[in-house]
């Protein structure tokens, strides 16, 4: 009998929640900017969009020619297969090219890396099941000495990957293709921090991972408190 009250709720929930979270406007996004670095949380609403009409954060400048984006997945996702988010990170308009990340949240724990590049056209670079890991932020790296290199949370999958140069100029995040409004997801967010400019000019870069990760923490969780902190 319980099996099949959760079985209930499930079907209704992958039905209903659509409509509700295409009913939403623009989400208001919070976000913390300094001069190098720049904070942002996405709502798990934005897993349950489409290609066609994605959840886009677009930055005042492109961010060049060196940036770290750090991905913290804390969206609980709907138990049916399939379930995911895709981030794609894109440069300026008519440009083409763009990094793409496929997060899945059902059984699998699928993860998969795509490049799209004028010259070699749109390439799976990294593709697993239990590829990815909710214990550290995935993270996503560029400099024009060490092109892109990509971790899953516990390791690197993609290393040293010269893409010519890549400036960010926008990340877009759903979780449907098409016009399929299946719901992925029904909590949670993801939070985004990226750090650029040249790591040559800045002794940010230098400073170890994990402490830079744990300043991100910080800011992070001071960007929540301010979305928690009841109004006057």
């Amino acid at each position: 009998m319980h099996l099949a009250i959760v079985g209930v709720i499930t079907v209704l929930t992958v039905l209903l929640l659509p409509s509700l979270t295409f009913a939403q406007s623009q989400e208001d996004l919070q976000t913390v900017k300094t001069e190098r670095s720049e904070v942002f949380t996405v709502p798990y609403t934005a897993a349950n969009r489409n290609e066609e009409d994605p959840l886009v954060y677009t930055f005042d400048e492109p961010l060049q020619p060196d940036w770290i984006l750090s991905i913290q997945n804390n969206v609980s996702y709907i138990p049916r297969e399939g379930a995911r988010t895709i981030i794609k990170i894109q440069e300026p308009a008519p440009s083409e090219k763009f990094i793409e990340l496929a997060i899945y949240g059902d059984q699998t724990m699928r993860y998969w890396v795509g490049v799209s590049t004028p010259e070699a056209g749109y390439a799976r670079i990294y593709d697993s099941e239990n590829g990815w890991s909710r214990q550290q932020p995935i993270s996503v790296t560029h400099s024009e000495n060490s092109g892109l290199i990509v971790t899953n949370g516990q390791r690197t999958v993609v290393d040293r990957l010269d893409l010519n140069g890549f400036a960010v100029s926008s990340i877009e995040v759903y979780g449907n293709d098409g016009n399929s409004t299946l719901a992925n997801a029904y909590a949670g967010d993801i939070a985004f921090q990226v750090f650029y400019g040249s790591f040559e000019e800045s002794p940010l870069y230098f400073v170890p991972a994990a402490v830079g990760l744990s300043i991100g923490g910080l800011v992070i969780g001071i960007l929540i408190f301010k979305k928690r902190k009841p109004s006057d």
